[in-house]
């Protein structure tokens, strides 16, 4: 599909996704940008349910600010998350992360990609869930595992790479609304084009998707 195509169904798709999902948000509970970093990092090959249920109460109770995991030290805040898949590795990250935090930030997380992405386990999806949240920025794709393939199933990528999926998208959606498309396709991959059954019958955009009714 040519690039002008793209940008004429890729409008047609961001307006689809506003009518259906106009309240789209965020699956990782949050009051605080530190707290979405943290869970952001958390959440890797984890399901965000899994990470809210651990970390809400120790938000509420104990981790309210970088410094406090920094207080509380690397072995209690392993045992902490030990519920998380490969919290090993993912504690020193968040650990590392608060001392940047505190040394480099006075403990307020950075909101721009080129600051968030210096940090241990930030890549370019994670800050640009951040940026998007917390601090109102548009012109961001969050290239999670539902955006590429509820995009590749509507025709509007053709990589696989994060880095060249999110160029892309950049390249046919327009920037105001970019950080929308994301949260409202993963809504769309969450609870209709599923990886192993997408119900293609009840979907919305079967009449202008490229793959409808093509799975079993």
């Amino acid at each position: 599909m040519k690039t002008a195509d793209k940008k004429k169904a890729a409008a047609e798709i961001i307006r689809r996704l506003a009518k259906e999902f106009p309240n789209s948000k965020c699956h990782l509970d949050f009051k605080s940008p530190f707290e979405l970093l943290v869970s952001t990092v958390l959440a890797a090959q984890c399901t965000d349910v899994r990470v809210n249920a651990t970390m809400l109460p120790l938000y509420n109770s104990k981790y309210k600010s970088p410094e406090d995991i920094l207080q509380d030290g690397l072995e209690n805040f392993r045992h902490n998350i030990r519920s998380i898949n490969f919290f090993n590795n993912k504690a020193k990250a968040v650990l590392s992360i608060c001392k940047s935090l505190v040394e480099n930030y006075k403990g307020k997380v950075p909101g721009t990609m080129e600051d968030l992405t210096s940090f241990a386990g930030v890549g370019r999806k994670s800050a640009s869930v951040v940026m998007g949240n917390c601090f109102g920025k548009n012109d961001v794709i969050i290239v999670d595992t539902h955006l590429k393939r509820v995009s590749s199933r509507l025709g509007l990528i053709e990589n696989e790479n994060p880095d060249k999926i999110e160029i892309e998208l950049k390249e046919i959606i327009p920037a105001k609304d970019q950080f929308h498309f994301s949260m409202r396709i993963g809504e769309l991959g969450r609870q209709i084009c599923k990886a192993k059954k997408p119900d293609c019958e009840g979907c919305f955009m079967n009449d202008i998707c490229v793959s409808a009714f093509k799975f079993n």
